[in-house]
């Protein structure tokens, strides 16, 4: 069994021990982009004079190749290997022999790993990014769009957090060697600019243990699936039979074995449940990073698969969450209904606030009056005009159209309330951005 470091030693590796150690299994997905590394690498040591040119183009067709059945094909990426890296050697070697072998001269495999990595979180990043776009998109143009703007804004906020963890993974570890740099003279910023990264490392050491990025992709994962699950837990609450205020389609619920009349939010239910994977990836890398020495450890492999997680539940959360909004139906009765009654009783304070009443006798008055309605099964659109008076002698007939929810609506002035203008011109507002966003895709 021959491996990328198997110079060193005399027997082959114990067979358990390999088996432990690889990670082909998952770092698989990083093919395209240790292809992708791999043909830059090729021309940047032919630009230094490390291979001749002929070889380099010879490297690069074979990687070309190789990328095209990978594609084509993703069974083809699949063996024995230890990992996508050797997997990719193994290839070009049989393909090329002595030039593929050539490749590997002034790199290192730390390095390698470090800029996969990067290449990949670069090109998958904007997919998760999209995904939010699209699940901030639906939000209605009436009122109950205020809930959904409360839910749009957060998702905004996770958009810039994986704008900044897509910064922060923009830097080109290749030239940094094991750990001291190369003895090659290649040109990193031709090098950076061949693979579309906007700068080069600052410290060789550095890059080699660097995983700051990883983990700021993991907590902008984690963010969002937070974010998710209130979503989530909401819809499921405002649908539930207590509420009934969305209705959710039946192509995307499911029944009960033993009752009837169940409809259960089950897609919701399972994104609150996964935002716990998100989570547990995001501890789990920092866990491991809070412990290493400078410099590259095995330890690092740890952070493909929990990336690889927390980029597979997020994706997923998100195109259900958006095919669950997609689906709902608004139940508007019940929601007139719901935003009726006592619930209107600051309104009510802030009616005679209006007239020269201080808030905190304002409040007092009016917890009394609810106290009364409460212990009578009343609401204020029962209460006469000589009941408002005998609360207030401040009360005038016109509070009878003030305690509706329109006009409680209507009365907010901030521009981060619910006032009618105030949702327009947020929803506007968003709209320029979904515009925006849509012209740089």
């Amino acid at each position: 069994m021959s491996t990328l470091w198997s110079g060193r030693f005399d027997a082959a590796p114990d067979a358990a021990a390999f088996e432990f150690g690889a990670s082909f299994r998952f770092d698989r997905r990083l093919f395209e982009d240790d292809v992708t590394g791999s043909m830059a690498w090729a021309r940047a040591i032919a630009k230094a004079g490390v291979v001749s040119q002929e070889d380099a183009q010879r490297i690069e067709g074979a990687l070309a190749s190789i990328l095209d059945r990978g594609r084509a094909n993703p069974d083809y990426v699949a063996g024995g290997d230890e990992d996508v890296h050797s997997f990719v050697e193994r290839l070009l070697v049989e393909q090329l022999g002595d030039a593929g072998r050539r490749l590997h001269t002034g790199r290192s495999r730390n390095e390698q790993v470090s800029l996969d990595l990067r290449l990949y979180l670069r090109r998958r990043i904007p997919l998760l990014q999209r995904a939010i776009a699209a699940l901030v998109r639906p939000a209605q143009p009436v009122l109950v769009a205020h809930f959904f703007l409360s839910h749009a804004a957060p998702l905004r906020r996770d958009f810039a957090r994986f704008d900044g963890a897509r910064r922060e993974a923009d830097a080109l570890p290749l030239g940094s060697g094991a750990i001291a740099g190369t003895a090659y003279a290649i040109d990193v910023d031709a090098l950076a600019r061949d693979l579309g990264f906007s700068r080069v490392v600052d410290n060789s050491i550095d890059a080699s243990s660097d995983r700051d990025f990883a983990a700021t992709f993991l907590y902008a994962c984690a963010m969002t699936m937070v974010h998710l699950s209130r979503l989530a837990e909401d819809l499921i609450i405002f649908g539930g039979d207590e509420h009934r205020f969305f209705e959710l389609s039946d192509a995307l619920s499911t029944g009960s074995s033993m009752m009837p009349q169940k409809k259960n939010p089950d897609p919701l239910e399972l994104v609150r449940g996964k935002s716990g994977r998100a989570i547990g990836h995001l501890v789990g890398m920092l866990t491991t990073l809070k412990g290493l020495p400078t410099g590259y450890n095995k330890d690092l492999q740890e952070d493909k698969e929990a990336v690889f997680g927390a980029e597979e539940t997020s994706a997923g959360s998100l195109a259900i969450s958006r095919s669950v909004i997609d689906g709902l139906t608004l139940n508007r009765e019940r929601g007139a209904a719901a935003a009726s009654g006592l619930l209107l009783a600051t309104d009510v304070a802030d009616y005679l606030v209006g007239r020269g009443v201080p808030f905190r006798r304002a409040h007092e008055i009016v917890g009394a009056l609810v106290r009364k309605l409460v212990a009578e099964r009343r609401d204020f659109e029962s209460l006469s005009l000589a009941e408002w008076r005998g609360a207030s002698d401040r009360f005038e007939p016109d509070i009878v159209d003030r305690v509706t929810p329109g006009a409680s609506v209507a009365a907010k002035r901030t521009p981060q309330s619910t006032a009618p203008a105030a949702v327009d011109a947020r929803l506007a507002e968003v709209r320029r951005w979904l515009d925006d966003l849509g012209k740089l895709c």
